[in-house]
């Protein structure tokens, strides 16, 4: 199962990690006992047949599960006696956020993701696509971008302007088994807050003053391939939610359904942290 893997300067020599998530017991006698959510689908209840058993009286046989999808986890309540509920509140189907309490019957899991540290094996390659490299952390790169290539997860690539974060978007298109889809590059920074969001997700004729054709938006454009949004960061607050809904790799049109995969860039010097998607 892929996990979200960071890159970048760490306080130590570390330069690659992984975010691990875990449901951490908080109130019972084994609290502290951690259970890795390293699976795309994650049983919890009180029979034995469940990955994660939980011998409570409060608690059903089958009492929820936990899927993955991209880089955030759904719970679904299985119909249990007691109900599943999120930071208190009762939920059928919810997504989890990172520290976000989850009582089962009596008893009360935290979700905590983690970041481990990654040892990373290089390439003996010096060059992959149109990136090349002799040195280790170059070559620890392309043993990376190999790695995280074939998934379906999200991934933003951070890095100063020419460091190549273009050439690793297509290199890693190239590698996914997207690669016969188009690659659909849209530049966040170069258009105007009025014709963003019409780039974006598209119009329809009529749909205002001056929009006298149809027009697919990128997103639309990318089904069955990639899309690549370059620097994120400077794209217009108060559309971030709107391309946030539409940020599960699929979404509907007025024509047709559409799936794609999601590259990000940014040029921003501080360090990003990402949420569980």
């Amino acid at each position: 199962m892929p996990r979200t893997t960071v890159g970048g300067r760490r306080a130590t020599n570390e330069r690659l990690a992984a975010q691990e998530f875990d449901l951490v017991l908080v109130n019972t006698v084994a609290a502290g006992t951690a259970f890795a959510l390293n699976k795309s689908t994650v049983r919890i209840g009180k029979a034995p047949e469940n990955d994660v058993g939980l011998e409570d009286p409060t608690v059903s046989r089958a009492h929820l599960l936990v899927q993955r999808q991209g880089d955030r986890f759904l719970v679904q309540d299985l119909g249990s006696t007691n109900g599943t509920f999120l930071d208190g509140a009762q939920v059928r189907e919810a997504y989890l956020r990172p520290g976000a309490i989850l009582e089962v019957g009596d008893v009360r899991l935290r979700f905590q993701p983690e970041v481990a540290p990654v040892e990373i094996a290089p390439t003996s390659e010096e060059r992959l696509g149109d990136m090349a490299g002799k040195s280790l952390p170059m070559r620890q790169i392309f043993a990376l971008l190999k790695r995280i290539a074939p998934t379906d997860s999200t991934l933003l690539l951070i890095g100063e302007t020419g460091t190549g974060k273009g050439a690793a978007a297509k290199l890693i298109h190239k590698l996914s088994p997207r690669t016969a889809g188009p690659l659909v590059i849209f530049d966040c920074g170069s258009v105007s807050d009025s014709l963003i969001e019409s780039e974006l997700f598209g119009h329809e004729k009529g749909a205002f003053t001056g929009a006298v054709a149809q027009r697919i938006g990128c997103l639309e454009r990318a089904h069955g391939g990639t899309l690549f949004l370059d620097e994120i960061d400077d794209l217009a607050m108060d559309l971030q939610p709107k391309l946030l809904r539409a940020d599960c790799r699929r979404g509907r049109t007025r024509r047709r359904s559409i799936r794609w995969g999601c590259i990000r860039s940014s040029s921003a010097a501080r360090r990003l942290r990402l949420r569980a998607r």
